[in-house]
């Protein structure tokens, strides 16, 4: 039998500063299990048709029965005993690249250090018979890394301090070949590492998990994925508690979801857009109710590069707040994902978003004429959802109350009673714009609605002319500019072309500031 033995740690550094590995690398401490899925699925991809044929590819998540541990493990290629020990040492150097891989930095082993007192590397090679076993100490590294004794060791000596390796005979039970990480000892762990619902759900949402078996649009989706060039790349996920069975991940997108105020809605179609020189391509899945989705494992345009989220849905919600302000209330009325061709877009260290470079301000640009065409989509929506007879008996209803308050105060507040006649107002032109190919029945109901309406903003004149403090005419003035200003500027960015659009809020700010924005 082959003896184990003990390797000498000779770590390399490619450019990263020891201490920035810590949970400020990485934003929260939970993206540690991104980074090790990530590293899995490329180990999965490099492995040849003759080891794993297509489909076959299996990334196995368990969370120890104690909950004090998590160990990942996947059935690619693993590493050979010859390099093996120097790979899972080298930090920030990696053989990847990031035209091909989904991690490339050579960073994400460590992520587990933050949150595990031991960050366990096993691996061995198909056809070797001996496997490879990297331990490294995370206690001992950040209390080297602390700020009292940070600069006292140079970060090579941290890691030989802290990390071990050895090369011994396989065991009964050891597969094939495999790479496995084990986390051990939490201190301070992200929900994710302990509590079964919140881990699964997570890993749905970031990991290159396949769709649910009841989504509705999955055979079209890879007619477009061959068509544009980027693929939707899978793999199967399973996680498991102790010794329960394990359970298969998937993403959570589904023919129904929750939408506020209006239940359980159909997203029965969707919409796509790509770019036409390649770079990325996108699904939109469309409702005809007006509401944001309520599910946040859904909810939200995600942006994928082989098919691992970047960030959450920030960066797409970024792209509303720049290219489409009207439309700023509206990201999470979607469920959709952009899908960005490897090596088209560079991820930052933190994969929160991308580097600033020129590519990626240029897609930012495109996207931001998508986030615009739907957020005029679910402004139309909206409004028709605003108009419709039931909403508006509604407001009415609530209008004649506000007016009863005002009264029961005794009418103190003057701009009480001007906010109550404006918004009157506002109603009285959606009766009028709902009337108008409204059938005999409804266009009666909706009457009736026109007259409650007229009621409350006679008496709320009648109130505002008589005894009473003086009306600040000057911000009355104001007030009524800037909403008219906003309700130009809406119509403008929803009718007009973007370099059009430039021009005329140049016009305006030139003009009346920002206040219309």
């Amino acid at each position: 039998m082959t003896a184990i033995r003990t390797i000498q740690v000779q770590p390399y550094f490619g450019g990263f500063i020891l201490e920035t590995l810590t949970v400020g690398m990485y934003g929260e401490s939970r993206n540690a299990i991104r980074e090790y899925i990530q590293n899995a699925f490329d180990s999965i991809r490099s492995a040849t048709p003759d080891l794993l044929a297509e489909g076959e590819g299996l990334i196995e998540i368990e969370m120890h029965a104690d909950r004090d541990g998590l160990t990942i493990r996947d059935n690619g290629g693993g590493i050979s005993a010859g390099n093996s020990v120097g790979v899972l040492t080298a930090v920030g150097a990696s053989g990847k690249s990031h035209r091909s891989d989904a991690g490339f930095r050579g960073i994400g082993r460590l992520a587990g250090i933050v949150f595990s007192s031991k960050v366990t590397f096993t691996t061995r090679a198909a056809g070797e018979d001996e496997k490879t076993v990297v331990v490294f100490d995370g206690d001992l590294m950040r209390e080297l890394m602390s700020p009292g004794k940070g600069s006292s060791l140079p970060a090579e000596q941290v890691l030989i301090e802290c990390v071990a390796a050895t090369i011994g005979p396989i065991e009964a039970g050891d597969p094939p070949h495999f790479l496995e990480v084990r986390l051990e000892g939490f201190r301070d762990p992200p929900d994710e590492c302990t509590e079964f619902n919140k881990l699964s759900a997570f890993v749905s949402q970031v990991g290159p998990v396949p769709y649910a078996p009841d989504f509705p649009f999955r055979a079209q989706l890879r007619q477009l994925e061959a068509q544009v060039g980027i693929a939707i790349d899978e793999v199967r996920v399973t996680i498991r508690h102790g010794a329960r069975n394990p359970v298969p991940i998937y993403k959570l997108y589904g023919p129904r979801h929750e939408v506020a105020q209006a239940g359980m809605v159909n997203v029965d179609r969707f919409w796509t857009q790509f770019d036409e020189e390649g770079r990325w391509w996108l699904w939109v899945g469309q409702k005809d109710q007006p509401g944001s989705y309520l599910d946040p494992n859904v909810s939200g345009i995600r942006v994928r590069i082989k098919n691992i989220q970047i960030d959450g849905t920030e960066i797409f919600r970024e792209v509303f707040q720049k290219h489409a302000k009207s439309f700023v209330r509206f990201p999470d009325w979607f469920v959709g994902e952009v899908f960005v061709a490897a090596g088209a877009l560079v991820p930052n260290a933190r994969r929160d978003t991308f580097e600033e470079d020129a590519a990626w301000k240029q897609v930012r640009r495109q996207l931001g004429v998508v986030a615009s065409e739907l957020g005029r989509d679910a402004y139309a929506i909206s409004n028709a959802g605003q108009m419709t007879l039931e909403k508006l008996s509604d407001k009415a209803e609530e209008m004649e109350k506000a007016f009863g308050s005002a009264k029961s105060a005794g009418f103190r507040s003057q701009n009480r009673l001007i906010e109550i006649s404006a918004e009157v107002t506002k109603l009285q032109k959606r009766v009028a714009t709902a009337s108008r190919d409204a059938d005999p029945t409804t266009s009666a109901s909706l009457q009736a609605v026109g007259s409650q309406l007229a009621d409350v903003k006679v008496e709320a004149i009648r109130a505002l002319g008589g005894a009473g403090p003086k009306l600040d005419t000057e911000a009355i003035e104001l007030a009524a500019r800037e909403e008219l200003l906003r309700e130009v500027w809406s119509n403008l960015e929803r009718g007009l072309a973007p370099q059009c659009l430039a021009q005329a809020r140049k016009v305006l700010t030139e003009e009346y500031g920002d206040d219309f924005s």
